[in-house]
C-alpha cells in the first residue's frame, strides 16, 4: 500500500493560504495591492471586528472584466506575468495568483467589479473557495468583501491575537503601504468610525507630514540622490526601540538587513549604543536587478548586486551626516568607520580568547587621583599601575541615571502649566490612548484631544526636561510588545530605563577631568557599577597578565 499520497484540492488551497494569510491584516495588504495595480487613486477601507468580521476595500480602479471574475479566484490565475522571464522583471505588487484564491478558501467572499470599458459588471460569491452565486452589477471599480476570516479553520482563528493587537496590525499595514503611494487616498473605517484618513499628498514629504506630524519631519534629514530618496534621523532624534524604520523597494515595503546595516554603519559613533534612528529608504531599481519571487508575502528580496547597494546606502548616509555637522566636528570625525570589514593577520592565542577577558570590579578601578586619557569620543582610561580600565561614559551615565530614578518617586506628577499637544502616528495613538490609566500610573496624565493628538496635562518630574514625543512612541511599543497584565512595575522600569538612555551624556560631549573624577565617584555607589541599565559593561579592566598574554610575552 503507497504512504505518499496527493493531498486533496482543498486542503492544499488551505496550506497554500497559510503562507499568504496569516491574519486579518494580511488580508487588508494583498487585497491594497491588488487596487494599487489597477491603477486606483482613492481607496477606502473598512473592518469590523478587527477585520475578523468583515474586511471591505474598494478602489476606482481600471476594473475586473466580467469574465475574468470567475478565473481570479483559481490559484496562479494572473493577469500580470505571462512567462518564465517575467518573474525576473516584475513591475507590479502582486504577480503570483495566489492572493484571492488564498482568502477565498479561509473566508466568505463577495467581489463585485466593473471594467472600465464595460457597461456592465459583474459579481461573485464564494464560500471556501467554492462558487455560490454571480450575475451582472454596477459599480466604479473593485469591491471586494471578505467576511468571516478563517471561519472554515479554527485552529487558526483561535491563534489570533486580540481584537485590539489585531488592529493595530491592520493599521500598520495601511499606514506603511501609504507612505510609498503619496499620490492615493486612504480612508480606514472602523466599526463605522472614522479611524485614518490620508488624502492624495503632492509628495512623500507631506505623505509623511500626514502620518506622524510636524515633530517627526522636523527630526529627519532629507536626501534624494538619483534614484534613492531617503529621510533619516538627525543627531539627537533617536529611540530605544526600533520604531518608524521602512524600506521600501520599488515601492514595496520589504525587510533587508543589508539595507538597515548600512544605514546603522552609516552613523558610525554619532548613533549611541542601544538607540536606534528613524529612517525611510526608497530605492528604485530596474526590475531586472531584484528578485521579489523569494517568498509568498513578497517581503524579502534578493539583489543582484548587494555589496553596491550597501556601499551606496553606507556613503550616502555618512556624508550626509558630515554635511549636517560644523566643520570643525566633521574634521574630527573623519575615516572613524568604513563600510570595508578589514581582516586581521593577528591571530590570538586560543587560551585567551578576549571573550574571557574579566570585567573587574578593583578599588584600584576607583583611583580618581590618576590621569586620564579620552579615546575617540565614547571613552576614556585611566592606570592605577596594576593595569588599564577603559570606561564607557554614556553607559556609566545611564547606570547612574537609571538607579537615582528607580530611588525616586517615579509617580508623583506635576501639572503643566500649559498643557502639551502632542500629535502621534495613527497606530501609537490608539495604543497609548487605550491605556491612559496605565500611563496615570506612570506619572503621565493624558487625554484623548482630536485626532491622532493626546493632551499631556502632567508629567513626572523627571520627564520635564526630555522630548515627550519620543517617549511616548517609545512606550507604545513597548505596552504593544508586553501582555495586557503586564505589571506596572515592569513598565515603569521600562521607562526608567528609557529616561536614562535620553538623557545619558552623549559621546559628542567632551568630558574634563573634573567630570570624569565625578562620573567615577557615583558609579562606586551604585548597586551595580559594572553594567548599564540594558546590560552592556560600563567600564573593562585589563590587568598586567591579561595584557601580557595579549601581547603574547
Amino acid at each position: 500500500m503507497r504512504r505518499i499520497r496527493i493531498l486533496p484540492e482543498s486542503l492544499q488551497d488551505k496550506i497554500a493560504a497559510g503562507e499568504v494569510i496569516e491574519r486579518p491584516a494580511s488580508v487588508v495588504k494583498e487585497l491594497l495591492e491588488n487596487s494599487l495595480d489597477a491603477g486606483a487613486t482613492e481607496i477606502h477601507i473598512e473592518v469590523l471586528g478587527s477585520g475578523k468580521r468583515l474586511i471591505k476595500v474598494a478602489d476606482n480602479g481600471s476594473g475586473i472584466l466580467r469574465d475574468d471574475l470567475e478565473l481570479c479566484f483559481l490559484r496562479y490565475a494572473t493577469s500580470k506575468i505571462l512567462s518564465e522571464e517575467d518573474l525576473y522583471k516584475i513591475k507590479t505588487l502582486g504577480f503570483r495568483g495566489e492572493a484571492l484564491s488564498s482568502i477565498a478558501s479561509v473566508s466568505k467572499m463577495r467581489i463585485t467589479s466593473q471594467a472600465e470599458a464595460e457597461e456592465v459588471g459583474g459579481f461573485i460569491e464564494l464560500s471556501a473557495g467554492k462558487l455560490l452565486n454571480k450575475g451582472p452589477a454596477t459599480c466604479r471599480g473593485t469591491v471586494v468583501e471578505v467576511r468571516d476570516l478563517f471561519f472554515n479553520t479554527p485552529a487558526r482563528k483561535k491563534f489570533l491575537k486580540s481584537d485590539k493587537t489585531e488592529l493595530y496590525h491592520i493599521i500598520s499595514t495601511i499606514t506603511e503601504i501609504s507612505l510609498a503611494h503619496p499620490g492615493v487616498s486612504f480612508l480606514l473605517l472602523v466599526d463605522r468610525q472614522e479611524t485614518l484618513n490620508l488624502p492624495k499628498a503632492k509628495d512623500l514629504k507631506e505623505r509623511l507630514q500626514q502620518v506622524y506630524g510636524n515633530e517627526t519631519i522636523e527630526g529627519l534629514i532629507e536626501v534624494f540622490k538619483g534614484t534613492l530618496h531617503m529621510f533619516i534621523s538627525k543627531e539627537g532624534h533617536f529611540h530605544s526601540t526600533r520604531v518608524n524604520q521602512h524600506v521600501f523597494i520599488n515601492r514595496r515595503p520589504v525587510r533587508d538587513p543589508i539595507i538597515k546595516n548600512a544605514i546603522y554603519r552609516g552613523y558610525g559613533i554619532l548613533l549611541p549604543a542601544d538607540k536606534h534612528p528613524e529612517f525611510f529608504v526608497y530605492l528604485y531599481l530596474s526590475p531586472e536587478d531584484v528578485d521579489f519571487n523569494v517568498h509568498p508575502t513578497k517581503r524579502e528580496v534578493r539583489f543582484r548586486d548587494r555589496e553596491s547597494i550597501y556601499r551606496r546606502i553606507y556613503f550616502t548616509v555618512k556624508d550626509l551626516l558630515q554635511k549636517e555637522e560644523p566643520t570643525g566636528v566633521r574634521e574630527s570625525r573623519r575615516e572613524k568607520t568604513t563600510p570595508v570589514e578589514v581582516k586581521s593577520t593577528y591571530k590570538e592565542s586560543p587560551e585567551t580568547p578576549y571573550e574571557q577577558i574579566a570585567i573587574r570590579e578593583t578599588e584600584e578601578s576607583f583611583d580618581t587621583k590618576k590621569k586620564f586619557l579620552l579615546i575617540g569620543e565614547v571613552f576614556f582610561a585611566y592606570s592605577e599601575g596594576k593595569g588599564i580600565t577603559i570606561v564607557d561614559y554614556h553607559a556609566a551615565h545611564e547606570r547612574i541615571l537609571y538607579e537615582r530614578l528607580k530611588k525616586t518617586d517615579n509617580t508623583a506628577s506635576v501639572q503643566l502649566l500649559f498643557p502639551k499637544q502632542i500629535r502621534l502616528p495613527e497606530k501609537e495613538f490608539r495604543i497609548l490612548s487605550d491605556h491612559l490609566s496605565t500611563l496615570k500610573e506612570l506619572g503621565i496624565e493624558a487625554e484623548v484631544f482630536g485626532e491622532k493628538t493626546l493632551l499631556i496635562r502632567a508629567l513626572p518630574q523627571f520627564l520635564q526636561d526630555v522630548r515627550i514625543e519620543n517617549i511616548l512612541t517609545d512606550l507604545a511599543h513597548v505596552l504593544m510588545e508586553v501582555a495586557a497584565s503586564c505589571p506596572v512595575e515592569e513598565l515603569r522600569d521600562r521607562l526608567a530605563k528609557t529616561i536614562a538612555c535620553h538623557k545619558a551624556v552623549r559621546g559628542k560631549t567632551q568630558l574634563d577631568e573634573l567630570e570624569m573624577r565625578r562620573l567615577l565617584d557615583e558609579l562606586k555607589e551604585m548597586e551595580d557599577p559594572n553594567h548599564c541599565p540594558h546590560g552592556r559593561p560600563t567600564r573593562i579592566h585589563f590587568d598586567i597578565p591579561h595584557l601580557r598574554k595579549l601581547f603574547r610575552r
